[in-house]
């Protein structure tokens, strides 16, 4: 019989799928892969080899009042020569729904008119969850790393424009909660959503104030369920007109880490900051200046899908990026540089994100 720590080093490696059919080899390799330490284990690795995750959709032939989501992912970003296409998931929808999506690690949430579903790009099993009551505004998928659990927040709508939460926990190995359970205390922080981003334990929102005009985040820690206001990062020569005209800014995690994208005064470099701890004793939060990227002519379009760290130096790493000619692009932060990734036309998909092999499930 192989060590413990061995047998452990062994099977982290391997994808979520096959670790889940060795369970069946011995009782010892079942306690092994079932244990906190080992699914932890499983995802540092996991992080270091991403896919990433597309969804098209697509009018249905010879039916106008109907669509086609199809779930693909390009597996192993860093497989030379090239990564592969794989098709994982189809599902026809009424045309005039509209559908929204959130993602986090191996799952995608998504909706279909007032109903939300969870599906597991690693076990391809699809969950319906239970329906919302309430008017859907929008809804986020977050993960608690200190507590190995997943929670989704769906916001609602009330009477004189105000907003309402609702939540749901999920947690590993566990049936799914049969109703959702209101958030209580809570100001009405939340306005007109612009972007959205899980990282580290809370969910942040990128959202335009309707009383003045700009443009604020908004941040809902998991654990404690508590919200706070935070400042967006300031560049003294960017007007907020020309922020609005380009859509400037993305929200992105680097390292770890919460941060915002945005152009320089010119538009040739997009400048990323990371939300770090300042002073320790009031808890002050700031902003720092993370990584310029020259952009080469890009344009004014693109998506950062991710970062992904490199495996000797967790300082720097690869982001990912999606510009408008619809290639898949790499940006080595410590040599400054793009190269492309495989022949893929990435235009015909609407989202892009990245996603990693998890061995959470839910019954």
């Amino acid at each position: 019989m192989l060590p413990c720590d061995l047998l452990e080093e062994i099977l982290s490696r391997l994808p979520a799928k096959n670790v889940c059919q060795l369970k069946s080899v011995s009782k010892h390799w079942l306690n092994t892969i079932s244990t906190p330490h080992f699914k932890k284990l499983h995802y540092k690795k996991s992080i270091k080899n991403p896919h990433l995750v597309l969804i098209d959709e697509s009018i249905k032939c010879n039916n106008y009042f109907a669509k086609t989501l199809t779930i693909s992912s390009i597996n192993h970003l860093k497989q030379n020569p090239a990564p592969n296409l794989d098709k994982k998931f189809t599902i026809d929808i009424l045309f005039q729904h509209n559908t929204n999506f959130s993602f986090n690690q191996c799952f995608i949430c998504y909706n279909i008119k007032d109903n939300i579903w969870l599906y597991n790009l690693t076990t391809q099993q699809n969950q319906e969850l239970p329906h919302v009551t309430n008017p859907m505004i929008s809804f986020d998928l977050g993960y608690i790393p200190s507590s190995n659990e997943f929670k989704i927040v769906h916001v609602f709508g009330k009477k004189d424009d105000k907003v309402g939460y609702e939540i749901i926990t999920l947690k590993d190995d566990n049936f799914v909660p049969t109703s959702w359970r209101i958030l209580e205390n809570h100001k009405n922080l939340y306005t007109r959503k612009i972007a959205s981003l899980s990282v580290n334990g809370s969910i942040y929102w990128l959202v335009n104030d309707m009383q003045d005009n700009k443009k604020r985040i908004v941040c809902l820690e998991l654990e404690n369920e508590e919200f706070r206001k935070i400042s967006c990062p300031k560049e003294s020569s960017i007007t907020q007109n020309s922020l609005m005209i380009y859509q400037a800014q993305q929200l992105v995690e680097v390292k770890g880490l919460f941060g915002v994208a945005q152009f320089s005064a010119n538009f040739s470099n997009v400048n990323i900051f990371v939300l770090k701890q300042g002073n320790k004793k009031n808890k002050e939060e700031i902003w720092v200046k993370e990584f310029s990227v020259n952009l080469f002519h890009m344009g004014h379009w693109f998506k950062i899908v991710g970062f992904v760290p490199f495996e000797e130096d967790n300082n720097n790493g690869e982001l990912i990026f999606v510009p408008n000619n619809g290639r898949l692009l790499l940006y080595n932060t410590k040599k400054g540089s793009f190269k492309n990734v495989g022949e893929f036309n990435l235009l015909r998909y609407k989202h892009h994100s990245l996603y990693f092999d998890s061995l959470f499930l839910f019954r």
